[in-house]
């Protein structure tokens, strides 16, 4: 069984935020998660009533709770501090599913700016260990062979080097070279086909998720997928393992949907924030600590999420 920790929206609104309640619908949804000593550091997309998509940010102690005046506004701050963020506006206005990554004691942060054609972007931000405010500019990360227009799902492991699961199946491999400043250059260095036809025909194509996690000299993704039909596409989250070395092979594919608590269906508390969806599960940071998960998720484009869960959960969501 799960422990499941919901968030209120009012309690992750910085002060600048706050008069939102009074004039419209709050969405605060698809956290990231990193552990921060016995506390924690959590990452939220928000979306106020003038529609705009935004990243807050703030600590949680170490019961999971928000610790009170840690709330900032991350994303007003990098965008009112870069002067090279390329693209249209969406590049400003437009802060989507941040993921949390830590590479020794550096702390960064990675999103994308949506959905918008015929090319979106994806930034990673540096942020300072003890304020968690921004350090330097943000950074676009780039690839030049082969690539989707809209990257979403991109996720961040290893101590250095550092690496990124470009797509789980095939599980392509990018390096991620942090040295210099400007556009980050990734490079694909590996990919395996392998057989994950079971899950996907029942919950569609793999996605990533969570940055990738080292647990007994193997890493763990908790990513997601989606199914159904359009007005009811069904976001389900998804756990699956790969080699702690290069070429980085899959070693456990999904055995079916990871069951992450889900209390509220379909149903929302405002209008559906993307008239496509259904009901949505969509994991965006993984901790392991003292032998439980902790996975951060967004459900229903609303709620912040954050399940605790023994690692028997995860592995009986995983076969060989």
């Amino acid at each position: 069984m799960a422990e499941l920790i919901l968030f209120e929206a009012p309690d992750l609104l910085p002060a600048a935020w706050r008069d939102w309640t009074a004039r419209g619908p709050v969405r605060v949804f698809n956290p990231g998660l990193l552990a921060d000593g016995l506390d924690w550091v959590f990452a939220y997309r928000a979306v106020g009533p003038d529609g705009a998509r935004r990243i807050g940010i703030c600590r949680l102690d170490r019961g999971l709770r928000v610790v009170p005046g840690s709330q900032a506004a991350l994303s007003d701050e990098i965008a009112n501090g870069a002067d090279a963020l390329p693209g249209p506006v969406a590049a400003r206005n437009w802060f989507a599913d941040p993921r949390l990554y830590r590479m020794g004691s550096r702390i960064f942060v990675h999103w994308n700016t949506g959905w918008h054609e015929p090319q979106n972007h994806q930034f990673l931000q540096e942020l300072g260990p003890s304020d968690l405010r921004p350090i330097g500019a943000p950074r676009e990360l780039d690839l030049a062979t082969e690539r989707n227009s809209l990257e979403k799902n991109w996720t961040l492991f290893g101590e250095g080097p550092v690496y990124a699961v470009y797509r789980p199946n095939p599980h392509r491999i990018l390096s991620v070279p942090l040295d210099g400043e400007g556009k980050i250059r990734c490079v694909e260095i590996a990919s395996t086909p392998w057989d994950v036809a079971g899950y996907e025909s029942s919950f569609g194509e793999l996605r990533g998720g969570a940055p990738p996690q080292l647990v007994s000299g193997q890493y763990y993704s908790i990513c997601h997928s989606v199914c159904g039909t359009p007005g009811d596409y069904r976001y389900v989250a998804a756990a699956y393992r790969f080699s702690a070395r290069a070429p980085f092979r899959p070693s456990g594919a999904p055995a079916g949907a990871l069951g992450l608590p889900h209390p509220f269906a379909g149903r929302r508390i405002h209008g559906k924030l993307n008239p496509a969806v259904g009901a949505v599960t969509y994991p965006c940071g993984a901790v392991f600590r003292e032998g439980h998960w902790h996975v951060s998720y967004g459900i229903n484009d609303e709620h912040c999420a954050i399940a605790v869960m023994p690692h028997a959960s995860i592995e009986a969501a995983i076969r060989p």
